[in-house]
This record gives structure tokens, sequence and C-alpha cells, in this order.
């Protein structure tokens, strides 16, 4: 999906973000109660750590800032006390921003990514921050249950902060990437909590590096860092994986186009274009894949037209999408692909009824996005003829809601 951007029209958003940053950064200090030398560490840490980025399955990249974060209201609170010591958090996260803000901007990243990185980023710790000293506050040993007894509190508090600090952001990178790409909110939202694996790991190696270091002390570093390490190649591996799936469907759709049984490119146009209406749409993550899939492979079952035997019985484009759907019905996996290639010709309304129920919404995205690039590429209509033919087939053969959704992703794209 990628990361969000803010259009920056003025320099006073950044500027402004700053100057907050350094201005609670200033306040919190004279009431923090751990020492400079240990504010100073974390801090550093904190920025070094926010310049660190992996991928994530939406297309995201997530800073390790996610491991420190998570340890600093275990760690930073008062002897003896499970309460955190919310100044000295509160400083280490404001002055830590700013320092990775600076560092990032010098490094070349642009002024828009780094001002919503930072922006969200301070949405989501401060979120997190009084969410964990709220658990903690509530859950005291007076109230007579077994987790509110010290250090069970502290986890309780952990697991609700990170909770609420995940949500909260991703919330919030949806509606930042919303207003910049235009795409369905809820879809975004969706794609950003799929990537709780990955923020998982990070916020749990922080966390057991919080509670194991006062025992621990230099070994919780290596106690921490061995299963992040774990869980991030075998997230790695799983990524390579799916890209190396896709490419591969992406090959074989291509099969009949270098046959001479498909325009060239139709494949690759029409699952763009599917899945940008997909997404408008506010189809999850998992349904905009299976869009992708489908779309590239609807036309699959043009192979079988070499078949002399086939043409001289004659076919239609039912036919085609019925061998298609076997020819993918063959990989169990795609089983779901297979029946939404199969049904990519029906109408979505047939004389006498308001619509089928049953036809599922990817098979008339595939259908629209499939008819315009024929209209576009192969009859050589413009763009907005070809959307009109679109919108002539809204009667019976063209989801009205699919068409307008085409239209606001030719809009976005400037073509109409």
């Amino acid at each position: 999906m990628g990361e969000p951007k803010l259009r920056i029209r003025t320099p006073l958003l950044p500027l402004a973000g700053a100057i907050g940053a350094v201005a609670v950064a200033v306040l919190l200090y004279p009431h923090t109660l751990s020492s400079p030398l240990v504010l100073a560490v974390w801090v550093v840490l904190l920025a070094e750590a926010g310049l660190v980025r992996v991928p994530a399955a939406s297309g995201n990249r997530l800073s390790l800032a996610f491991i420190i974060a998570a340890a600093m209201p275990i760690l930073l609170h008062p002897p003896g006390q499970a309460q955190p010591d919310l100044a000295s958090v509160g400083f280490v996260y404001a002055a830590g921003l700013f320092l990775m803000a600076v560092a990032r901007l010098v490094r070349g990243d642009g002024l828009g990514h780094v001002t919503a990185d930072m922006l969200r980023l301070g949405f989501g710790l401060g979120v997190y921050a009084l969410t964990y000293a709220l658990a903690v506050a509530v859950l005291v040993p007076d109230v007579g249950i077994p987790w509110a007894q010290e250090p069970w509190n502290r986890l309780v508090a952990f697991v609700a902060g990170g909770a609420a600090w995940f949500v909260a952001e991703a919330g919030l990178w949806a509606f930042m990437s919303s207003a910049e790409r235009g795409l369905s909110r809820r879809y975004l939202w969706l794609l950003g909590l799929g990537d709780w694996m990955v923020v998982m790991s990070m916020m749990a190696t922080g966390a057991l590096f919080g509670f194991s270091w006062e025992q621990m002390q230099i070994w919780a570093v290596l106690i921490a860092a061995l299963p992040y390490a774990f869980a991030h190649v075998a997230f790695f591996r799983y990524l390579e994986a799916r890209r190396t799936y896709g490419q591969t469907i992406r090959a074989l759709s291509r099969i009949p186009e270098v046959a001479g049984l498909a325009l060239d490119g139709h494949s690759d146009r029409t699952s763009a274009l599917a899945v940008e209406t997909a997404q408008g749409l506010g189809l999850t993550p998992a349904e905009v894949i299976e869009v992708r899939y489908a779309a590239l492979m609807h036309d699959i079952g043009r192979i079988t037209l070499n078949e002399p035997s086939i043409l001289r019985r004659g076919f239609t484009d039912e036919d085609i999408a019925s061998w298609g759907a076997e020819i993918v019905a063959e990989s169990p996996y795609l089983a779901k692909v297979a029946s939404l290639v199969a049904r990519q010709h029906e109408p979505y309304r047939r004389p006498g009824e308001q619509r089928d129920p049953s036809l599922p919404i990817a098979s008339k995205i595939i259908k629209a996005a499939s008819a315009y690039d024929h209209a576009t590429m192969e009859l050589g209509f413009s763009p907005l003829e070809g959307l009109e033919v679109l919108h002539r087939g809204a009667a019976y053969d063209f989801d009205p809601d699919v068409v307008n959704t085409v239209r606001r992703v030719l809009e976005r794209r400037g073509m109409v």
C-alpha cells in the first residue's frame, strides 16, 4: 500500500510539530525522576531505532521505534512502584521524535513522509502511555483479583496499551492514506490491522526487554533480541514467498497473450483497474488479493482456443470463463479465485430482479474492468467513451456501484 504523505502547502505544520515536541520535552523535563544520562540514552536509542524500517504486509514500512517505545513505561517507573514515570516517558517520546525527524530529514526522507510519520507515531505513543498508566492505576492489589498483583498488572497494562496504540495508529494511518490516495478508509484500516504480526513481535520484544532488565541487566538485550530475530527472518521469508506466488500467477496470466489469443497487456491492465476499484469499494485486503489474482487469470481459459474441436464447435465468453475456472481450480489454494473467474461474465441483474445476490462483487468488478480495457485498447475508444460503454450497460450487465467507482478511479488517474 505504501506510506502516507502529507501535502505540505506551508511549512507551518511541520514547524508547529517540531515546536510542540520541543515544548513538551522542555515542560516535562523538570518533573522527570530518571537521571539525565538515562533519559539521554533512551532518547538517542529511540531516534536511532526510528531510522531502521522494515516492510510489512500492508506495504507500509514500520520502524523499530516500536521496540524502544514499548519498553519505556515498563522501565521508567519510581522504585517499588508499578505506576510509570509519565514525565520521563513523555520526555523520551517527545525528544526522541524530534531527534528522529531531524535525522530522517538529514538522510533525505521527504518532508511530507516525515511529518506524517511523526504525527502518527506521536499520537500512537500518547495513546499507549496514557492507556498503560490508566490500567496500572486501576489494577492495584486492593481490587482483589489475581492479575492485579505485581507484575501481572503491568503485563495487563502493556497488553491494553499496546492494543490501543496499534488500533489508534492503524486508524490514523488509514485516515491519512485515504486523504492522500482517495481509497476507502475501511479497506485501508483493515490493511493496517493486517500488520499485527510485525507490530506484535516488535512490541513483545520491547516488553520482554523491559520486564527482564531489572533482573538480567545487559543480558536482557540478548533475551529480547533472539526471538525477534527469528520472527523477523520468518516474516521476510513469508513476504518473499507471497511475492513469488504473485509473480508466478502473473507469468501464467501472460500465456494467452504470448500465444496471440488475447490482447497484449490486457490481464495486467484489467488487474490494475480491478484492484483500485475493489479498494475504492471497501473490500477487505484478502478480497482485494483475490480480485487481483482472478483479474490476472480471467482470460486463462483462452489457451483452449488452440484446440481444433473447440473452434469447430464454437464457444462463448461463458465457455472461456468456465474453462479458465477449471484450470485455476487445479490449485486448491485458488478455489475461491476459480469461482470468481467462472462467474465473471454473468450480468449483475436479469429482467424481473433488482440484482443477483449470489454474484460476487469481485466478479462484477472483473467484468467491468475487462470490458473497459477491451473498449479502450482493442476497439480504440477514448477513456471517456470506454466509461460510457459501462454506463450504457448498467441496466443489466454492469453494477452501477462498480461503474461509479471505476469512474472515480479514472478521475483520480486524470483520464476523465
